[in-house]
């Protein structure tokens, strides 16, 4: 019988251009993004089972299933884990933990299609997969065989890692990847909070995507906006002016925003309001929006006022360092 072994998958933050790595978008209008792996991750910890037995644990979730293939065949509704098993068919003893709550707007269905794929994979065929192979499959699984609303951007971050700039289109997938010292220089200047409120990205993704398909002129010019916004971050990280990020990240925020309803709400704009009054050049939500984390972009010296009048209103300060390592697999 093989080893246990580990499989772990970084989640991400978004900087700018989420929403344009959408196929329905991309294939005509072209898309951008820019983001960075962090260290939170998504955690599988897998050996096989004999014969077609499969005992599953998602802690985060608190999913616990013991059966076999055929009896998750006949089940009604499966969880991203068990339709995975499933369609390796792979007998498997698993167990999930993560670092983030799922919905919190860094990345996690992605990140845990990613570190799945990976996983199976490696228990069926005793090898990893390249990592642009890894998103693509990944991002297959959940946008095809799940169903569900999602970009590329999310699976692109967690099997490659670091921080990256993103170009999608009809033809294919380019990743630009930033110097280390790059990201942690901007890295430096961040600061993550979780608001408390985790939401159903697949919502308010289904009804962006949903204004695409009917050529919604506000969520289309919304979304070539942000696709110039983000080469312009670019341009301004490859500069090294780091000072003109905070006012991107404004307008990235502004535009987000003419996508579809649900993605701001009261509570959020307060903390949006609360973080530039104590200091920030530029602060938004990351993921879909509606909940989830809070993404604040300052000067060093003003973080410490920025931390205690965001925790004075229910926000709690998530520390985060870059992640340079994609998924990957422990033997």
């Amino acid at each position: 019988m093989q080893n246990r072994i580990k499989v772990y998958a970084p989640h991400r933050i978004s900087y700018c251009g989420g929403g344009t790595d959408f196929p329905s978008f991309y294939n005509q209008y072209g898309g951008a993004v820019i983001n960075c792996a962090i260290n939170r991750f998504s955690k599988i910890y897998a050996r096989p089972e004999r014969g077609s037995n499969i005992f599953l644990e998602a802690k985060r979730v608190n999913e616990t299933y013991s059966g076999n293939m055929l009896e998750v065949k006949n089940k009604n509704k499966l969880s991203m884990p068990l339709k995975a098993i499933l369609d390796w068919n792979q007998p498997v003893h698993m167990v999930i933990e993560s670092d983030v709550p799922p919905g919190s707007g860094l990345g996690s269905s992605g990140t845990l299609a990613v570190n799945l794929i990976n996983t199976l994979n490696f228990l069926k065929r005793g090898s990893t997969i390249q990592p642009s192979i890894l998103a693509e499959h990944a991002y297959h699984f959940e946008a095809y065989t799940l169903g569900k609303a999602v970009g590329k951007q999310d699976h692109y971050a967690a099997a490659l890692g670091g921080m990256n700039f993103i170009e999608f289109g009809a033809q294919g997938v380019k990743v630009s990847r930033f110097a280390t010292e790059t990201a942690i220089e901007l890295q430096k200047r961040c600061i993550l909070f979780y608001l408390g409120k985790t939401r159903i990205a697949d919502i308010i993704l289904k009804r962006q995507e949903r204004n695409v398909v009917q050529r919604n002129e506000s969520t289309i010019e919304a979304l070539k906006g942000m696709i110039t916004l983000t080469r312009r971050m670019k341009r301004s990280i490859d500069k090294r002016n780091f000072g003109e990020i905070g006012s991107l990240l404004e307008d990235a925020w502004l535009l987000k925003k003419k996508y579809t309803t649900g993605i701001s709400n009261k509570f959020i704009d307060k903390v949006h309001t609360r973080a530039l009054r104590s200091g920030a050049t530029g602060a938004k939500v990351t993921g879909a929006g509606g909940g989830g984390h809070f993404f604040v972009y300052a000067e060093a010296d003003r973080h410490r006022k920025i931390i205690r009048n965001l925790n004075d209103i229910g926000c709690e300060h998530i520390p985060f360092k870059v992640c340079e390592s994609g998924a990957w697999v422990e033997k």
